[in-house]
């Protein structure tokens, strides 16, 4: 089995739940003839054609013998490459609540783009504040999704006084 094959099984295993997942979201009066569950099981059924497909490619594609000992040196890079963005991502959770969300979304952009070849530059500072605002305009602002404001407004009162 190789990792396309893996990935493909997660995928199904990952469509199965959010299908049933979706199979459970209650009809109200104002449901349509789609329902609200409708394009969640959608999505549900397209990721697991998807996940077959590629688990499909996997298993009929042969892998040459020399390639073999690349494919696992490129496996542990991959490991490793995806254990430091799940780093990225618990340091984002444990810092939110200090940081507040837009000044840890604007660090977790900076760090990932560094993480993944980027340079600290002004441009990348940039592009972290101003990715940060979008997110939290889209998130705060257009569909009303309260993120921590972190310690901020305490501190701001605490300058008041």
């Amino acid at each position: 089995m190789n990792r396309d094959f893996i990935a493909g099984f997660l995928g199904l295993l990952l469509a199965m739940g959010y299908y049933a997942m979706a199979m459970n979201i209650q009809n109200s009066q104002l449901a349509d003839d789609v329902g609200p569950g409708g394009l969640p099981k959608i999505y549900g059924l397209l990721l697991a054609g998807f996940s077959l497909l590629l688990m499909l490619r996997a298993r009929f594609r042969p892998e040459p013998v020399d390639s073999k000992q690349r494919a696992v040196a490129e496996e542990i890079f991959a490991a490793k490459r995806g254990l430091g963005i799940l780093l990225i991502g618990v340091s984002y959770i444990l810092a939110v609540p200090y940081l507040g969300y837009p000044l840890a979304i604007a660090v977790v952009i900076a760090v990932a783009a560094l993480y993944n070849g980027g340079t600290l530059s002004l441009r990348m500072a940039g592009i972290a504040v101003l990715g940060a605002f979008g997110l939290w305009f889209v998130f705060v602002f257009l569909l009303h999704i309260g993120q921590p404001a972190g310690i901020w407004p305490d501190l701001i009162e605490g300058l008041r006084r």
